[in-house]
């Protein structure tokens, strides 16, 4: 068959697919709790989805284990792709090296729709402690009294805590929330000390009782253009930047996949959303980045990555 032959008969089944998904609403699941930029970034996403699936994405977030509880949850459910799950490396990459009995294997039990956008992190302080830079904050470390947030084992933010406490030689205690927003809020409320977080969550949080002290990626952001960058003042964390992706439950036809994946090309395409997320510092992907192709050797990437990471770490195991 003529290749571009079989380019139009491959669009029109995705546009088949897509008629046929109309008929019935779609879930976005998110495995962590409200406030947290997962959270944020799927419910920006959503009616932009929608928009182009001709049907209504309702959002419903599920947070528990470490994202195991929202996976149960898909696993359970008909491969059919009318339930969407919206993850970060957490859920793809890292829980794999953390827990012996997890509920999925990312890599068997999904199929990627698309990446949706990557997110520096960065160092927060609370505007109510006396952390104002690394010099305070190592300090603060070596007295034995630094919190750290963390959205339990396997997140983001656990992740940027085990890399902070490794950067000040331990001297620091990770404290675990439901989710990002949970921890921000305390943080805010000078409960908590320090958290890792995305910028997208993390900028607004700069105008409401946290403080920037340092950009874990390899430019300062615009957005907070005074915060260094964690390598400019000496602060030993490698470049971290959380990418969230779209994916469905392995299984769900191809051409179903094709249609959620041309709809999530259709919502990046977007100028109100395009203008959001760069707001909030997130990055789209542009051309060969973007597609369940795409999407699917990165997270083959960053499992391998986070894998060896995480054991030169010796960060422990769950169970």
């Amino acid at each position: 068959m003529p290749r571009l032959t079989r380019r139009a008969m491959l669009a029109g089944v995705a546009a088949s697919a897509a008629t046929a998904m109309a008929a019935e609403p779609v879930a976005l699941l998110i495995p962590f709790a409200q406030g947290g930029a997962t959270d944020r970034l799927g419910r920006l996403l959503a009616p932009h989805l929608a928009q182009g699936l001709g049907t209504t994405v309702t959002v419903e977030n599920m947070p528990g284990e470490s994202g195991q509880v929202a996976m149960r949850h898909l696993l359970a459910t008909p491969p059919d792709g009318r339930l969407l799950v919206i993850g970060n490396p957490g859920l793809f990459a890292f829980n794999p090296h953390l827990f012996p009995r997890l509920a999925y294997d990312p890599l068997t039990d999904l199929a990627p729709v698309g990446l949706i956008g990557t997110n520096p992190m960065v160092l927060l302080a609370s505007r109510l402690s006396a952390i104002t830079d690394v010099p305070s904050l190592r300090r603060h470390a070596s007295q034995g009294h630094l919190s750290i947030g963390s959205a339990g084992r396997g997140s983001a933010l656990f992740m940027g805590g085990v890399m902070l406490m490794r950067a000040l030689g331990d001297g620091g205690e990770l404290i675990t929330y439901p989710g990002g927003g949970p921890a921000l809020e305390d943080l805010q409320a000078g409960l908590l000390d320090v958290m890792v977080d995305q910028a997208m969550t993390a900028v607004p949080a700069t105008h409401l009782g946290a403080r920037a002290i340092a950009v874990l990626g390899p430019h300062r952001l615009p957005e907070l253009a005074t915060v260094p960058t964690a390598a400019e003042i000496g602060l030993a964390m490698p470049a971290l930047s959380i990418w969230n992706a779209l994916a469905v439950r392995a299984g769900t036809p191809a051409a179903v996949i094709a249609a959620l994946a041309r709809a999530l090309e259709a919502a990046l395409e977007d100028e109100m959303l395009a203008r959001s997320l760069a707001a909030d510092s997130v990055v789209m992907p542009e051309g060969m980045d973007r597609g369940p192709v795409a999407a699917a050797a990165l997270i083959r990437a960053e499992h391998a990555r986070w894998g060896a990471f995480i054991r030169a770490a010796r960060v422990e195991r769950e169970g």
